[in-house]
């Protein structure tokens, strides 16, 4: 609560209206009774008469002398040695004070340093991860720019060349940091620090622990893109014999199979974040000559500002008094730390001095904090608070002395002269005595009974009641105002309200007493006033009345004040309840609600997008169920300061329930796409930082968010919007949780038919729904040579499906693998089936196989499995290869094609002139067959160039000892014009569709006439 809250008029606030009018005659009650109090003019009669009675005679006069004397000389002697006394203990609490002070201070600031230590350490990965994925996001967008840009207008190799040399130059990370390129096989496409490596395959590399560094990033490149995170060991820039460790991003160019990534060392981080606390410390002062240095645990000075050049020096080349110092500090560091004290030479003077220090172990870096500072500073300033406080006791101690002096005189001559008036008197007051002695008795009597009335009437009342001079001094307090300021009647008269409040309360309450006494207002106000005696605060409601004397002249004040302090702290606990939740202090459902709906009309307002972020904790349950709700609500409340630190102060983190959380960003951006952008890096930044590790009395725990994403533009209502994030955050959740997922309809049906297909290819496979089909492959003189399997799918409720719309899937998913076994198996049992047949016995059969069945480990030792198994001739089994498969790795799968060519399995060149062919490898294959594309034989024979390039690539066959197959011969011209330049082999509609196995069969006995 702040010191004071602000003033409100009665008028203004309603409870005052309604206690105004009791106030105020409650006031001018005590204001009567006051003044009846003090112009009783029969006190001071009494008084005067009782002191007449008892006048001594002249005869007691000397005794009177000595008593006054004697009881002067004890009381003064008395409080002389009482003063002394207090002296001595004064300048003692000072010393000690400052003592304290010091070493508090010390502490404090060894603290901050120690905090600000903890937080630089941990944000050094998370700065390294964040700037290797904007520098490895740029050069991922550079090449992709390029390949977008030349894509039709050079070949591939011309366009990976741009791109290597393009990124080749570029460095960051102050030259240490440059980017790599690998291929997802394993081999080395750009590597600036060794550019002899380039062109090699070496996916089982290693680093000095046996991590394998080219495998690692392959599966690093596999991640979804910001996870692709790699960390392993790499050559020191600084001593190439040796290696650090190293973190690595990469992601992952799927136009050429590639993995685009950059690195840096974790160490020069670590240095670089060193350097910085460093600096922000050499900063920092303690006084005007304390400072906190640091060292390590060998002694070397790493800061010391008073002794900088000791930062460059060892520490066997330190002085000995320096050496014994830092020799101290290293034992009290091992000890756990604590405060000590050295000689160390004065900067000004170069002569020893003693220091006070707090030396402390940091938490990282191997470092050691000391917090110290010269004592001569320290004792310069006790001197001057010593020297201070005694030349005011000095001036004390005169004027206490004059005092004394002039006390014991004036009661000296006051005694003479008293008892010589009073002698004097005796005999005229003493016949009024008799007379007034009755008269006075019945007069005490009475006003006695009123001011015991008037002292019950005034203690009795639930209220603070007092009475000001015009100085604003305590003339009047009634017993509540004793109990609330915890002294007596005694000690608070004469008192300003300096002495009971702190300096803002005074402050304020002296300007309302002016504005009674001197403005003569009457003035209602709403206090708020802070006790010097115990720091607490209260809220009166007060009403003060000017005191008017007989000619109208003020000459006090009259006020009454209410505690009104539980009422207002329930108040503000009501309102905050209402709005913020209980658990973590963020703004509840109610609040978001009401600012979403303003952010939703300002943004409609200005035509800006803002972003509403719904977070749910994967597997909470669990963690209830297992370390309990206490930990739980523990995990909530560090969820709820983390994602705070995530966002900016405008905009708004709310617990929506359980452990549900949703971020409204206010005002990102007047384009929708620029938008989602920063919406994406702050759900981005909110996923690194709740996936770090939680902490729970010592036991570790890992927690993941899923977070669903929607854009606010205000066409939405605040409903539909949670509704949309919500359902964004159970999408992420269904894509496997710790992630994040934008509200999008189009994708989302996109997504979803997507996720059923696969859902129910992996079923179709399991459940044997495929089938294969074949088209035939016929030679010259139309006799069937072969076919090739063409798979299809059969399914439940669409009937069959063409793989045209099934195969995108089956390669996305990984289902690949599984459905190409079940082809090559399929193909292998229909081979054995065809060799039962003397009709058949000698067709060929073409399998195609995609790239990563190809590249699999295993897949020649299945293929040669399956064609023992079934017991099929190798040479009747071809298998079509895409030319993409072969620019991948062309030497990986020369290797693989020779090894399988010489167990007698044929293989076919799929698409031949639609890619990127070159003849200086296509020479290298062991191939059989080359596949004319269907996109060259849809133009014959009226396209000219359509029938050139048939030409070219029948002339190239012919010259390479090949068997050409037009794929997609549909018409009668079409076969006309292939005969015409002798091509080997046809394969199309005109001939036959792809048919089932009994089809085929039937096929070829009808070409073979025994049908």
């Amino acid at each position: 609560m702040n010191r004071r809250s602000g003033q409100k008029k009665f008028s203004s606030c309603g409870i005052f209206q309604l206690a105004e009018p009791k106030i105020f005659h409650l006031v001018s009650f005590v204001i009567k009774a006051y003044d009846l109090q003090f112009t009783s003019l029969p006190v001071s009669e009494v008084c005067s008469c009782q002191k007449k009675s008892r006048t001594l005679p002249r005869l007691h006069l000397v005794g009177t002398l000595l008593i006054v004397t004697l009881l002067t000389l004890i009381l003064s002697g008395f409080f002389t040695w009482q003063k002394i006394a207090e002296h001595n203990a004064s300048i003692q609490r000072i010393e000690a004070s400052s003592l304290l002070q010091l070493q508090e201070r010390l502490w404090r600031e060894m603290q901050a340093v120690k905090s600000s230590i903890v937080f630089t350490h941990s944000q050094t990965e998370t700065l390294l991860r964040q700037g290797l994925v904007e520098m490895v996001d740029m050069a991922w967008d550079m090449a992709n720019a390029l390949y977008q840009q030349q894509q039709g207008l050079q070949t591939d190799a011309d366009i990976q060349r741009l791109i290597i040399e393009t990124l080749r130059p570029l460095r960051f990370f102050d030259q240490r940091g440059y980017y790599f390129i690998d291929e997802m096989s394993g081999r080395f496409v750009l590597l600036p620090t060794a550019p002899h490596f380039e062109g090699q395959l070496l996916p089982d590399n290693q680093d000095d622990t046996g991590h394998f560094i080219m495998q690692g990033l392959i599966d690093a490149a596999r991640q979804p893109v910001g996870e692709g995170f790699s960390s392993y060991r790499w050559y020191r820039p600084d001593n190439p014999d040796a290696m650090a460790d190293k973190l690595a991003y990469v992601r992952y160019f799927e136009p050429y199979d590639w993995l685009i990534g950059a690195g840096d060392y974790t160490y020069e981080w670590e240095l670089l974040q060193q350097q910085q606390m460093i600096k922000q410390i050499r900063n920092r002062r303690i006084g005007e000559t304390g400072y906190t240095g640091i060292i390590n645990t060998t002694g070397q000075v790493l800061l010391s500002i008073d002794s900088a050049h000791l930062e460059q020096q060892e520490f066997e080349k330190h002085d000995n008094l320096e050496q014994q110092a830092i020799s101290q500090m290293l034992e009290v560091a091992e000890q756990g730390g604590g405060f000590m004290r050295y000689l160390w030479p004065d900067p000004n003077t170069g002569k020893p001095s003693w220091k006070m220090a707090l030396v402390e172990p940091a938490d990282h870096w191997d470092w050691i904090l000391i917090s110290t500072i010269f004592e001569d500073e320290v004792k310069g300033i006790l001197q001057d608070e010593v020297q201070a406080f005694k030349s005011i006791s000095t001036h004390s101690w005169q004027t206490y002395l004059i005092a004394i002096v002039f006390s014991l005189f004036v009661a000296l001559v006051g005694s003479l002269f008293f008892s010589r008036w009073s002698s004097g008197l005796f005999k005229a007051y003493h016949a009024e005595l008799d007379a007034q002695q009755k008269a006075l008795s019945e007069k005490a009597i009475e006003l006695s009974r009123s001011e015991n009335n008037l002292t019950t009437i005034l203690n009795s009342v639930e209220a603070y009641i007092f009475i000001k001079d015009t100085h604003y001094r305590y003339s009047y307090v009634n017993r509540n105002m004793e109990k609330l300021l915890g002294m007596s009647v005694e000690q608070i008269l004469g008192q300003q309200d300096s002495a009971f409040f702190d300096a803002d309360s005074a402050t304020q309450t002296a300007e309302d007493d002016a504005r009674v006494i001197l403005q003569e207002q009457r003035v209602a106000t709403e206090e708020v006033r802070t006790l010097c005696s115990n720091g607490n605060n209260h809220v009166f409601m007060t009403v003060k009345l000017p005191l008017r004397s007989e000619n109208g002249k003020v000459y006090g004040l009259c006020g009454i004040s209410t505690d009104i302090t539980e009422r207002k702290a329930m108040e503000d606990k009501i309102r905050h309840l209402a709005f913020y939740d209980a658990l973590t202090g963020l703004a509840n459902r109610r609040l978001l609600i009401d600012r979403l709906e303003l952010q939703q009309r300002r943004n409609q307002r200005n035509q800006e997008y803002g972003a509403l972020l719904f977070i749910d904790l994967d597997n909470f349950k669990t963690l209830n169920d297992t370390l309990g709700h206490d930990t739980g609500d523990q995990l909530l409340q560090q969820v709820a300061h983390r994602v705070s630190f995530c966002v900016r102060e405008e905009d708004t983190v709310a617990r929506f329930g359980g452990d549900e959380f949703v971020v409204m960003l206010g005002s990102l951006s007047s384009s929708e796409p620029d938008a989602g952008s920063v919406a994406r890096k702050v759900a981005d930044k909110i996923l690194e930082t709740l996936r770090q590790e939680y902490r729970f009395e010592g036991q570790s725990h890992y927690s993941t968010p899923s977070i669903g994403i929607t854009l606010i533009n205000g066409s939405v209502a605040a409903d539909d919007l949670l509704k949309q994030a919500d359902l964004a955050m159970y999408k992420a959740k269904e894509a496997g949780r710790n992630r994040l997922y934008f509200y999008d309809p189009a994708m989302q049906e996109a997504i979803s038919l997507r996720a059923q297909m696969e859902s129910e290819l992996r079923v179709a496979i399991e459940q044997e729904q495929l089938l294969l089909y074949y088209q035939p492959q016929v030679n010259a003189a139309g006799i069937v040579t072969g076919a090739e399997a063409l798979v299809r799918w059969e399914h439940p409720q669409r009937g069959l499906v063409g793989p045209v719309e099934f195969i995108p899937v089956a390669e996305a998913s990984g289902l690949i693998l599984p459905l190409g076994h079940w082809v090559l198996e399929a193909a292998c049992q229909q081979l054995s089936d065809w060799t039962k047949r003397e009709q058949t016995r000698d067709l060929t059969l073409s399998v195609n196989i995609s790239t990563h069945q190809f590249k699999q480990a295993d897949f020649v030792d299945a293929l040669l499995a399956l064609v023992a198994q079934y017991a099929i001739k190798p040479e009747r089994l071809k298998l079509e290869l895409t030319e993409s498969l072969l620019i991948d790795d062309i030497d990986f799968a020369i290797e693989r094609m020779r090894f399988l060519k010489q167990q007698g399995i044929g293989f076919a060149l799929d698409d031949f002139g639609t890619g990127y062919s070159s003849l200086a490898y296509i020479k290298q294959l062991p191939l059989d067959q080359l596949k004319i594309d269907r996109c060259f034989i849809d133009g014959l024979p009226s396209d000219a160039n359509d029938a050139a390039i048939t030409r070219i690539i029948i002339s190239l066959a012919s010259e390479l000892n090949l068997w050409v197959v037009a794929e997609g011969v549909e018409t009668q011209a079409q076969r006309d014009f292939l005969l015409d330049v002798n091509c080997s082999g046809f394969q199309g509609y005109w001939y036959s569709r792809p048919v089932s196995a009994e089809s085929f069969l039937l096929y070829v006995l009808e070409q073979q006439g025994e049908t």
